[in-house]
């Protein structure tokens, strides 16, 4: 009876330990899944993390792309102006310094009755050395200016613009004076021998008692030329481009045109109805 009683106990016993083995084990595997799970809720967790920052990586990149691209344009949008500015700032230094220039010039340009008298041996002296340094000022804007009185023989203002400028007893004598504008001039006195005014603008300039010796006034615009003789015209060059068509003030050529000879632009003489033409 007893041993029974051991065997039953030692199959309890058996059982027991088999039943605790077993607990054991499922414990073990419920650990290894909440262990599993964990890590994986951990990896999950993680990868999220991850892609926050890269999208806030990714942003904060897009955000100083923007930027950077915004301060190059703004750099570059400084460079422009900048430029601008500098080319706007050399402009008007070359322009205030031009002007400084032409004043200067101006200022420094004799009076026609302080030259020498012509004939003496000092003024053909002079005149020698002003023919070496004359005026040289072409394309300069001259315009509405007082330059009476003054010694301008052999300067250069081709093309120049003296449009109302007061050139009252101004000796022209010799200057380029081509395609100059001397529109509403007074060039009343003035001495033009020898100047060359082809394609020059003399609309209702001034001409009394002008010296147009040998002036080359060819293809130049006289229309309406005031106080413009047949006797000075007699004396200058003129072709058949300049126009006189309009000018009252020689009108009166037309009627006697064997009166007159000009020279035309193939250096033949022509008559002042052909000149007119």
């Amino acid at each position: 009876m007893i041993y029974i009683w051991m065997i039953v106990l030692t199959l309890i016993v058996i059982v027991a330990i088999l039943m605790m083995v077993k607990i054991q084990q499922l414990t073990r595997e419920q650990l290894l899944v909440q262990l599993k799970a964990r890590d994986h809720a951990q990896q999950a967790r993680q990868q999220e993390w991850r892609a926050q920052q890269e999208k806030r990586l990714n942003q904060v990149e897009q955000h100083l792309m923007v930027q950077m691209h915004t301060l190059l344009e703004e750099v570059h949008t400084k460079e422009v102006q900048n430029s601008r500015r500098i080319d706007d700032l050399k402009r008007q230094y070359e322009s205030a310094l031009s002007q400084v220039h032409i004043e200067y010039a101006l200022e420094q340009l004799p009076r026609t009755e302080d030259m020498p008298l012509p004939g003496s041996t000092d003024a053909l002296q002079e005149r020698e050395e002003k023919k070496n340094q004359p005026l040289s000022m072409p394309g300069a804007d001259l315009s509405d200016r007082d330059l009476s009185h003054r010694y301008l023989s052999h300067a250069n203002l081709q093309n120049a613009r003296l449009t109302r400028a007061n050139l009252f007893m101004t000796d022209f004598s010799g200057a380029n004076l081509a395609g100059a504008d001397l529109s509403l001039t007074n060039l009343s006195a003035a001495n033009l021998a020898h100047a060359d005014l082809h394609d020059a603008n003399l609309e209702e300039a001034n001409l009394l008692v002008a010296d147009l010796n040998d002036a080359n006034l060819s293809g130049a615009n006289l229309h309406n030329a005031r106080n413009l003789s047949r006797e000075q015209l007699r004396t200058a060059i003129i072709d058949s481009d300049a126009q006189l068509e309009s000018n009252d003030g020689i009108a009166s050529l037309v009627q006697n045109p064997e009166t007159f000879l000009g020279i035309d632009k193939r250096g033949s003489r022509s008559t002042i109805s052909e000149n007119l033409a």
